[in-house]
């Protein structure tokens, strides 16, 4: 009996094995009809309580609304179960014929279709079925006598017609065939059968006349899986539940047959010891699939299950053959363990139960040719670019030199992948002792070596390495000096050698250049990864021009290879690139390429991603969204969990010391940094970062009132190296804070728009503006500010109207707010947002800060009071006041009272 009581005793079971089966290209002889009819026609009954299926009962109540229903799946899916269960529910009649090989002769099949109606009552006494004798012999007469027999029912009434697969006779598919052209009114037909029916029904599907139910539909959910399983006394674990209903892919008879392994004798049994080697499951298969089969198909079947997924073309080169797709077709109409994946009938696989009995009969029967059998796969999923498909099949030939080169040639880039802890875990099925049999499978440890994040223990294995290649061809060479360097380039960019980084990766994309693709097909994901370091190496050895085009080539390249994670970190890279140098807007949308693109693939907490999170909370920064800026750097260092390099590590501590800075908080801007100075790689070589780093400490010393370190230290830059955009512009504020307005004026020049350096020339415009109306240019300092306006609207840029806040810079914005037009509402919101937020630095004064005391006097000094008032509001003599108001005019360079209010105004100390 099929189904979920498929083990159970079934009343009146169905005669194929009473009878025998026919041998082919025999008919039958015509058998005595008595004897058999009343168990053909009787409904199969269960001696177990069935499970109640609702959601397949009303299928087929809906189904059945349509003169035809096919049910068909292989053996053990509970067709018959179902169907017989269904029909205890019915109110109107269900007649049930049980078929075998003996109705393959036309005049029994429609008496015995007959007898079935007439058991269940539908048939009147009037009716041309009534008859106890056998339908006419001749053709046209016995479909007259039929249809007229159906048509007159005494009720509409269900024919359910079990295993139809065992009808092959011609002439009866020919007549029911035709029956289903113009089927009877008050009849439904349901056919229950394990392979595609082989009448013309294509027209019926087409119409909706037809109804199909599938094993797919058939299959057991996990509730009913675990009804199941209940009435064998086995309450388990949901997770169990669901481990076993994916083994068994809902099979019934699979289920069944679990749920007796799991019950049974013989101490604690769990799910993961349910497999296609239990000898319940490989008797049923054997019995009821592969006994059934040819010696060439059960061949097949054997060799091809080595594979978890197989085509024809991979079944052709394992089995030598070439009918491997019309096999594999063949046996997918016919047989429900083998599934199509997809809707063409490219690749194919088998049922989980059925290709573990499969593994293990081949164990058993052919043990020796395993190997082989494993290297023609392998041979075929290299030639198809398959990786992971073609090393899981060398390492279960145990070729371990074949191994090592599908590493070397196609595998060993995707280290710098997704893909990172799955090639892991295929290297470490290598035995330790094969590893130094041959260059292609040291260079394998030293992959390991790199995840596990010992770069010290590389360079030696490389060596070793270097060593067993001596004396091979230049083409054998070539792959594994390749990886070789790929993997020296990783070291030194783990270590921070910028220098070394942009030395090798030169060198191997010139080795990449004489590679063709046929002898090294991972020659496309090695240069997409060499680009993407080269460019990263430029980037921090302070050629960001030269880092731009390589990133951009990376990011092209790494598309095209499939290499997802070397796009995000190019595009991540790149809008570092662009927002280092100021361009906002386009930094902003490179990372979000970067992390849409690491989103969409589930990687957005990857390595490879923390370069698109800190460009976006530098975007952020600019912008003036300190909480954004703080959630990307959060996001960063979740990235940076999984042991960044030193270069981006210092990265994320320049960008958090920023977002200090930005907070008003230079304390613990100036913390980062020292914790940058303190915990840098001793093998970090990165003069663009380090100047980057040189630039947010000048900050963070002109928030502090060091402007004087700040001019000293570009004054001795300048006279080496050529300051760039925003080192000019910090230079200037450190001359604008110390009055020496002349070179500040210097620096600024030619700091205007239009500059791809967006954000220094915000900065510049607003320094020239203060340093213009320091020096008495009010007409300029205007022109200057407008200009800083008109661009920070356009980019979004907020920060340098913050950073730079002092007295004056407030006074020339509430002027530039009643005398602008232009970007009016923008003007507007950086001077309320001025308003509400304290002035970013004091500088510092040229004879040192005033003293408490001195501060307090200050107050007084814009007012009318005089000396002797100030000094009885403040209880003290009027020589202390008058004492106190010298030292103040000293401090602040100004020869007289109304000149003291206003540098006081100018460094932000009123």
């Amino acid at each position: 009996m099929e189904g979920d009581n498929v083990l159970d005793d079934v009343t009146n079971r169905k005669l194929r094995t009473a009878r025998g089966k026919r041998p082919k290209g025999r008919r039958p002889a015509l058998p005595t009809i008595a004897p058999f009819i009343a168990a053909k026609t009787a409904r199969p009954q269960m001696l177990r309580a069935r499970i109640r299926r609702q959601r397949l009962f009303d299928a087929l109540d809906a189904a059945v609304r349509c003169p035809l229903t096919v049910v068909c799946a292989g053996a053990g899916w509970g067709k018959t179960v179902l169907v017989s269960a269904w029909a205890d529910t019915r109110r109107t009649p269900v007649a049930w014929l049980t078929l075998d090989a003996h109705d393959n002769d036309v005049q029994l099949f429609w008496s015995s279709v007959a007898a079935a109606l007439r058991a269940a009552g539908a048939v009147p006494p009037d009716s041309p079925l009534a008859e106890l004798g056998t339908v006419p012999t001749d053709h046209v007469e016995r479909l007259r006598h039929v249809a007229r027999g159906l048509g007159r029912l005494a009720a509409p009434t269900v024919l359910v017609l079990d295993d139809f697969h065992e009808i092959t006779d011609d002439d009866v598919l020919r007549e029911l065939s035709g029956l289903l052209r113009h089927p009877p009114a008050g009849l439904r037909l349901v056919l229950l059968t394990r392979t595609q029916v082989v009448l013309p029904v294509h027209r019926m599907r087409a119409t909706g006349e037809m109804a199909e139910i599938r094993a797919g539909e058939l299959a057991f959910t996990v509730p009913e899986a675990a009804d199941l399983l209940s009435r064998h006394g086995l309450a388990l674990p949901d997770d169990e539940v669901v481990a076993l209903v994916e083994h068994t892919e809902g099979w019934a008879a699979g289920l069944q047959l679990g749920a007796t392994f799991l019950a049974g004798p013989g101490g604690p049994r769990t799910v993961a010891d349910f497999a296609g080697d239990v000898r319940a499951v490989d008797e049923y298969l054997a019995d009821e699939v592969l006994a059934g089969q040819s010696p060439h198909l059960y061949r097949f079947l054997l060799q091809t299950s080595i594979c978890e997924h197989v085509c024809g073309d991979l079944a052709d080169a394992i089995t030598l053959g070439s009918d491997g797709q019309r096999t594999l077709e063949e046996l997918e109409r016919v047989n429900d363990f083998v599934v199509r994946l997809g809707a063409k009938p490219r690749w194919f696989r088998y049922h989980h139960l059925l290709r573990d009995v499969l593994r293990h009969r081949l164990l058993l029967e052919s043990p020796t040719a395993l190997p082989e059998l494993h290297r023609r796969a392998a041979g075929w999923h290299a030639a198809h670019n398959s990786v992971f498909e073609a090393i899981e099949h060398a390492v279960a030939a145990g070729d371990w030199p074949y191994v090592g080169r599908l590493v070397v040639t196609q595998a060993a880039p995707l280290i710098a992948s997704a893909h990172r802890a799955a090639l892991v875990r295929l290297l470490a099925q290598i035995p330790p002792g094969a590893f130094a049999a041959t260059p292609e499978l040291m260079v394998c440890v030293a992959l390991m070596l790199f995840h596990a994040g010992d770069y010290d223990a590389i360079e030696a294995q490389l060596a070793g390495t270097d060593e067993l290649l001596a004396g091979r061809a230049e083409a054998e060479r070539l792959p594994v000096e390749i990886t070789s360097r790929s993997l020296r380039v990783a070291v030194h960019r783990a270590g921070g050698d910028m220098p070394a980084v942009v030395a090798e990766t030169t060198q191997l994309l010139a080795m990449l250049a004489k590679v063709r693709f046929a002898e090294v097909p991972s020659a496309v994901q090695y240069r997409a990864i060499a680009l993407n370091n080269k460019g990263f190496g430029l980037l921090w050895t302070d050629r960001p021009d030269r880092a731009q085009r390589y990133l951009w080539a990376a990011s092209t390249a790494a598309r095209a290879a499939g290499v997802e994670l070397v796009e995000i970190s190019a595009l991540g890279n790149l809008a570092l690139v662009e927002v280092m140098s100021g361009s906002v807007q386009e930094a902003a949308r490179l990372a979000g390429d970067a992390r849409d693109l690491a989103e969409r693939r589930g990687l957005l907490s990857a390595l490879q991603t923390g370069a698109a999170h800190l460009a976006l909370a530098l975007v952020h920064l600019e912008s003036g969204d300190l909480a954004a800026a703080e959630r990307a750097v959060q996001q960063a260092t979740r990235s940076h969990r999984g042991e960044p390099a030193a270069a981006q590590w210092l990265i994320r501590v320049g960008v958090q010391a920023r977002l200090a800075l930005a907070k008003g908080d230079p304390g613990a801007a100036r913390a980062f940094l020292d914790e940058a100075r303190r915990g840098a790689d001793p093998r970090l070589r990165a003069p663009g970062l380090e100047r980057w780093l040189l630039l947010a400490e000048s900050e963070v010393d002109l928030a502090t009132g060091d402007a004087d370190t700040v001019a000293r230290r570009y004054a001795l830059l300048s006279r080496t190296d050529r300051l760039t955009s925003p080192e000019r512009v910090c230079a200037a504020r450190a001359g604008y804070a110390t009055h020496d307005l002349r070179s500040a004026m210097e620096l600024l020049a030619g700091l205007r728009a239009p500059m791809s350096d967006t954000a220094a020339t915000v900065a510049a415009g607003i320094v020239g503006a203060q340093v213009a109306d320091a020096a008495g240019h009010g007409l300029r300092a205007t022109d200057r500010l407008a200009e800083a306006f008109a661009l920070a609207d356009s980019e979004g840029i907020r920060r340098p109207f913050l950073a730079l806040r002092d007295a004056r810079l407030d006074a020339l914005v509430a002027r530039q707010n009643l005398l602008t037009h232009r970007n009016a509402d923008f003007v507007a919101e950086i001077q309320a947002a001025m308003r509400t937020s304290a002035p970013a630095h004091r500088a510092a004064l040229p004879a040192g800060p005033l003293s408490e005391r001195e501060t307090e006097v200050l107050r007084y000094l814009p007012t009318m009071l005089t000396a002797g008032e100030i000094a009885g509001e403040l209880g003290v003599s009027v020589n202390t006041i008058k004492a106190h108001m010298r030292s103040i005019y000293r401090k602040l360079e100004a020869p007289r009272r109304s000149a003291v209010v206003t540098r006081a105004r100018e460094y932000g100390l009123l």
